[in-house]
């Protein structure tokens, strides 16, 4: 399978959501056919993700400061979307909110590339209101463990 070669975009990438988890958390787990994924509607904006380690400083007298990195935080961050409350995926990722209980993501973008992450969704917010504003909605997430990106074939 190849990954990227040239520049990429979002644009035409889909987004879709699963109340099930796979059984192991790699590219054949979140594959599995039984898992089923439903489309996230109206997608205006996605977080960020990946990792990003924190770095502690320990100040020693006299051989300066060692730098300790930390524990892989993977992202997260907020889902902006229309709001569209027959949307199925929207009403997944409101239901997921109430829910203490883990969801799959599943991102594929237009080259096929597939990116799958495990999440916990923390809010379900509806949009400021302003003139000539459209209604959106807001799902915040916090990605639990490495995503697994599965290389366009």
């Amino acid at each position: 399978m190849a990954a990227h070669t040239d520049v990429a975009s979002h644009t035409s990438a889909t987004y879709a959501i699963s109340a099930s988890l796979p059984a192991t958390y790699d590219a054949a787990g979140y594959a599995a056919t039984t898992i089923t994924y439903t489309a996230i509607g109206k997608m205006a904006k996605f977080p960020t993700y990946g990792s990003r380690r924190s770095v502690t400083n320990f100040p020693m007298i006299s051989e300066g400061i060692a730098k300790i990195k930390g524990a892989p935080d993977y992202g997260g961050g907020d889902l902006m979307m229309a709001d569209v409350p027959a949307d199925a995926g929207q009403v997944i990722l409101k239901a997921a909110e109430a829910s203490a209980n883990h969801y799959s993501l599943k991102i594929t973008y237009a080259d096929g590339e597939v990116h799958y992450l495990d999440v916990l969704v923390h809010a379900w917010e509806l949009s400021e209101g302003a003139e000539s504003a459209a209604m959106a909605r807001t799902a915040a997430v916090a990605i639990c463990r490495a995503p697994v990106v599965v290389a366009a074939s």
